[in-house]
């Protein structure tokens, strides 16, 4: 059965095990042939990677290779295998026939994820996914450029660039899109507390760009290192944020669970609450803690809609029996891409780097030509049931972003 997928279509019916699906496209019309009679373990080419042998699929699609540490230490292992369930799910869901997927280890290391990426191109990848760490991206980009590029799913924004884009979650389009959001909301001043990392840094460049360009003055900022000086920090902002002369009516803290609820009480012992200014968050503010937390109540940041969130839960919930890490989502929508551009025929950066953009499990997004991504988030105010929507994200980009 073939269907035509029309550009950004979301939420199609299909017959079958899943009962909906959530296409990933870009600006042209896709056909989409359905392979619901054919069996998972047909459709994959799995290298060199432990445990279950999958069976190698015919060369009936352009070589497309998936790198992910699947031999990794710890939580980075498990996370690898949930991403590596979720690119055979969307295989499956693609119908298969336009890429044959090669999966290989990149080990958690430079060393090994670049002789993976060498494998990969030596088998005839046109296009690597992954890998996962910053240091693997690195490594696999001095072998690939030229070569193929890379979709990788590193958040670390300095090994963007050179024929690699990164799949992943950015601070600073979350950054972005709430400050954005902010602004139409009347916000005219916003103040900083942000810890001494690379995160609080992306956030602090993220922030000096967006209120520029949507008319926010930013009265003050407080870099802190995590422990107890955070305390201390809160106290020294609180005093900015006390001064009538200074106006500031938005607080950014990009911070979540313990180190947020830490911040609040410090804050709060200042006479900083959220009944004074309105919080901004990241999508740190996405757990249980923070949803519990004082200061955050009623305070926007910029996500994917709950709604997205459950439904690819659902769905790979409901082919594996357990709940994904969020960033499962991403090896989804990574090989749901390749499926579309195989289709078009064009693994190319233009291609690649459409401007009207393609739209995944957790929304629309886009890469830019330096490689990152950029992405219509929904804005979302913490309650203590957690997360509502308050406003939704856009249906495609236009001139506002």
């Amino acid at each position: 059965m073939a269907a035509t997928i029309e550009p950004f279509a979301i939420g199609l019916k299909q017959s079958g095990r899943w009962p909906w699906r959530f296409v990933l496209l870009g600006l042209i019309s896709l056909m989409l042939a359905a392979c619901t009679s054919s069996k998972m373990s047909d459709m994959f080419n799995d290298a060199g990677v432990k445990g279950e042998q999958l069976s190698q699929q015919a060369a009936s699609g352009r070589k497309v290779a998936l790198l992910l540490p699947l031999t990794a230490p710890g939580e980075t292992k498990r996370i690898a295998q949930a991403m590596k369930q979720a690119a055979e799910l969307a295989l499956t869901d693609t119908g298969g026939s336009g890429i044959t997927l090669l999966t290989k280890d990149s080990g958690g290391s430079a060393s090994t994820a670049q002789a993976a990426a060498q494998a990969a191109l030596n088998e005839g990848a046109e296009l690597i996914l992954g890998p996962l760490l910053a240091p693997e991206v690195q490594a696999v980009k001095a072998v690939t450029q030229g070569r193929a590029n890379v979709i990788a799913f590193s958040s670390a924004s300095n090994v963007a660039g050179e024929g690699t884009y990164l799949m992943s979650f950015l601070p600073e389009e979350e950054v972005a899109n709430v400050v954005r959001y902010a602004a139409s909301q009347g916000k005219r001043s916003v103040a900083l507390l942000y810890p001494q990392t690379q995160y609080g840094s992306n956030v602090q460049a993220a922030l000096d760009r967006s209120a520029g360009t949507s008319g926010i003055k930013i009265a003050a900022a407080q870099p802190y290192a995590r422990g107890q000086s955070s305390a201390a920090a809160a106290q020294r902002i609180a005093q900015d944020l006390n001064d009538p002369t200074r106006g500031v009516d938005a607080l950014l803290i990009p911070e979540g669970g313990e180190a947020l609820r830490t911040l609040s009480g410090a804050l709060e012992q200042s006479g900083i609450t959220a009944q004074k200014l309105t919080v901004l968050g990241t999508g740190l503010w996405d757990d249980n803690v923070t949803r519990a937390t004082p200061i955050a109540q009623g305070g926007w940041y910029a996500g994917v809609s709950p709604e997205l969130v459950e439904r690819f839960n659902s769905k790979y919930s409901g082919a594996y029996g357990s709940n994904p890490p969020r960033i499962a989502s991403l090896a989804y929508d990574a090989v749901s891409l390749a499926a579309g551009l195989a289709r078009q025929g064009d693994f190319s950066s233009a291609a690649i780097t459409n401007s009207a953009g393609f739209q995944g499990q957790n929304g629309l997004f886009r890469f830019r030509s330096t490689g990152l991504i950029e992405r219509g988030l929904s804005i979302l105010e913490m309650t203590s049931n957690g997360p509502q929507v308050v406003a939704q994200p856009p249906s495609r980009f236009g001139a506002g972003f």
